[in-house]
C-alpha cells in the first residue's frame, strides 16, 4: 500500500492498494480489458479494507467511448462495491467532457488528465468524500477531482484506486 500526502492540494492523500504490477495489474486489466467483472469483489475487498471513512463515494468516469465499448465504468463498479462494504452512499458527481482515454494519451496528456465537470448542484454541510478510480498514474486525474469537488462544497477529499503505476 502508498500513501501520498499533499501540501496544499484539495486532495488529502491517494491511497493505493497495490503497485500496478504482478496478480494485481492482472486483476485490473482484466476487468478493464476483458471484461471480467468477477474481479470487482475481490478489488474492492483489499480497497474497502484500507479506505478512510468517508460521508460520500464517487468515482472518476471512464470516457464516454470506453464505457460504451466495455458495457460499464470500471470506476463505478469499484466504487458501488466499495461503498456497499462501507455502508455509505455512492454518487455520481463527476463528468467527463473528453473522449480520450489516459492509455492514448502521451506523458504530457496524463499529466494534464482527463477534463472533468461537476455534476449536480453544490454540495451542503461540507461531506467528506472517497473518490475511487482502478489506477493511478500521476495523480493529476484525482487532484484535478478532488479541485472540482472541494469547490462544489466537498470537505475532505481521498483518493483510493486499487493499484499505482511505477511509470508515467
Amino acid at each position: 500500500m502508498a500513501k501520498d500526502n499533499f501540501l496544499k492540494s484539495p486532495l488529502q492523500e491517494i491511497i493505493a492498494v497495490w503497485p500496478h504490477e504482478g496478480r494485481a495489474a492482472e486483476l485490473v486489466c482484466k476487468l478493464k480489458y476483458e471484461r471480467s467483472t468477477a474481479v470487482v469483489s475481490a478489488l474492492a475487498q483489499a480497497m474497502a479494507a484500507l479506505s478512510p471513512q468517508a460521508d460520500l463515494v464517487t468515482w472518476i468516469p471512464a470516457s464516454p467511448s470506453r464505457r460504451r465499448k466495455r458495457g460499464f465504468d470500471q470506476s463505478e463498479l469499484l466504487a458501488r462495491a466499495v461503498a456497499r462494504r462501507q455502508g455509505v452512499r455512492v454518487k455520481r458527481m463527476l463528468r467527463r467532457t473528453d473522449d480520450l482515454p489516459q492509455t492514448a494519451r502521451d506523458r504530457q496528456g496524463r499529466i494534464s488528465g482527463p477534463r472533468l465537470v461537476s455534476r449536480g448542484p453544490p454540495l451542503r454541510r461540507q461531506p467528506s468524500i472517497l473518490v475511487i478510480d482502478d489506477v493511478t498514474t500521476t495523480g493529476t486525474t484525482l487532484h484535478n477531482a478532488a479541485d472540482i469537488l472541494r469547490q462544489q462544497g466537498a470537505g475532505a477529499v481521498y483518493g483510493l484506486v486499487a493499484t499505482r503505476s511505477t511509470s508515467t
